[in-house]
């Protein structure tokens, strides 16, 4: 076994964007290894159920304040709240790292957002290699296809000239005026000098770059950070043997397998994205799961042939479904990837929309976007999927990878080789 030493991980996002670095925790620490997750508080019971010792970083406050922000799901607006709800990572992880002993052996493994606090601890401990960990393809900059900013597929004849400028002006305009002067904020307390654009930035930080997403589903472009490991969807559940609730289990039994549709574990403004679904469902003359733990946002008088639920393991329930209507975040797509389960993406804002593109050129499902949602829209896109042929033997054909893959191994032995520096 490799020489002990101490994983630092650390979780920023919603519990999707969590899971991933909890899989590794677990390993490492099987492994014999001291692993520490910090996270926000609304996600340490997953870290307690997983046995992972953890940090709290941020109060429920903040992180319930992020997402009821209105602005928090646009396309435009969306990145400078969530680099706004990043402050507290910049003095917390610094202040965490800082009680550690000196002499233990640290390896620090973030969120590519959590890279300009990694990079502060460097300044006080360079003996600490820094791992970035990507969660999904579009987290990494490329000019080359597919390319996908926001909500815009960007042609395949645009020059390259032009896409390195599209990149300029999203950071002149909409990145750095926010990123900026947060970051810079928290390295003038500690004297370090300033910083003038956030992307350079995060990209030279780490000493590894690992993604949590196979290459059969992103090939690596020749622009990404290197030296980059490619992963497999890191698909953790901390309660996988939870037994489905007696209601759930009858309503399965009662009839055809139903429609499952969630907005995604961090979207409180999805009142309309159920309104539709309702009423579509209605139209099909099918069944539905509506899963979302804010009840407040789902149809208060739901008719018998819909079912509301706070959670569900997906890995367990979608076998047992005909689709999957979700807003394509990387985990969900995965799940569904894995289950063999067609899929319907409705985007709404971040990597939702490059997930969404490569689920529909895989073969596996369709998109529609969640701000053109509309009853006769959502029914007729339902329509076209579940009759497709071709995209039910697309998704066996994927499913078929996952059996093949070696989970957290690969990483684990990538981010373990990572040469302290001494």
């Amino acid at each position: 076994m490799a020489e002990s030493r101490h994983f630092i991980f650390l979780g920023m996002g919603t519990l999707g964007d969590i899971f991933p670095f909890l899989s590794l925790a677990v390993e490492m620490q099987r492994r014999g290894h001291i692993a520490t997750m910090l996270l926000s508080p609304v996600h340490a019971r997953h870290a307690e159920m997983a046995g992972i010792p953890y940090q709290i970083l941020g109060t429920q406050a903040e992180y319930d304040t992020a997402l009821r922000n209105p602005d928090m799901w646009d396309t435009r607006k969306g990145m400078g709240i969530v680099l706004e709800s990043c402050k507290p990572v910049l003095t917390e992880v610094p202040d965490y790292v800082a009680f550690l002993p000196v002499e233990q052996n640290c390896v620090f493994v973030a969120h590519p957002l959590g890279l300009p606090a990694a990079d502060i601890v460097r300044s006080f401990r360079p003996d600490i290699p820094i791992v970035a960990a990507y969660l999904a393809p579009s987290n990494l900059r490329t000019v080359h296809d597919p390319l996908v900013m926001g909500d815009l597929l960007i042609p395949r004849w645009l020059p390259t000239w032009m896409r390195e400028w599209l990149w300029a002006y999203a950071d002149k305009n909409f990145i750095d005026p926010v990123a900026v002067p947060i970051i810079n904020q928290a390295r003038q307390t500690r004297n370090l000098p300033p910083i003038s654009s956030l992307p350079p930035y995060m990209y030279a930080a780490p000493d590894l770059s690992i993604s949590f997403f196979p290459a059969w589903f992103a090939p690596a472009p020749p622009d990404w950070p290197s030296p980059m490991v490619m992963g497999e969807f890191q698909l953790y559940d901390s309660n996988p043997d939870a037994d489905l609730s007696t209601e759930l289990q009858e309503f399965l039994a009662a009839g055809d397998a139903p429609l499952i549709f969630t907005p995604g574990s961090g979207n409180i403004q999805a009142s309309h994205y159920f309104s539709c679904a309702q009423r579509a469902v209605q139209k099909l003359g099918m069944r539905a799961i509506f899963l979302s733990c804010h009840r407040e946002q789902i149809p208060a008088n739901l008719p018998t042939n819909i079912l509301w639920q706070s959670y569900l393991p997906l890995r367990s329930i979608l076998p047992r479904a005909s689709a999957l209507i979700h807003h394509g975040g990387i985990g969900t797509t995965a799940e569904a990837l894995r289950a063999g389960t067609p899929q319907l993406v409705t985007p709404l804002a971040f990597d939702q929309f490059d997930n969404a593109a490569r689920v529909k050129k895989l073969g596996v499902g369709d998109y529609l976007r969640m701000s053109r949602l509309t009853t006769g829209k959502l029914s007729r896109s339902l329509s076209q999927l579940l009759g497709s042929t071709s995209i039910k033997t697309n998704c066996a054909l994927v499913a078929e990878k996952f059996k093949k893959s070696g989970h957290a191994d690969s990483l684990c032995n990538a981010i373990e080789a990572v040469e302290l520096k001494k």
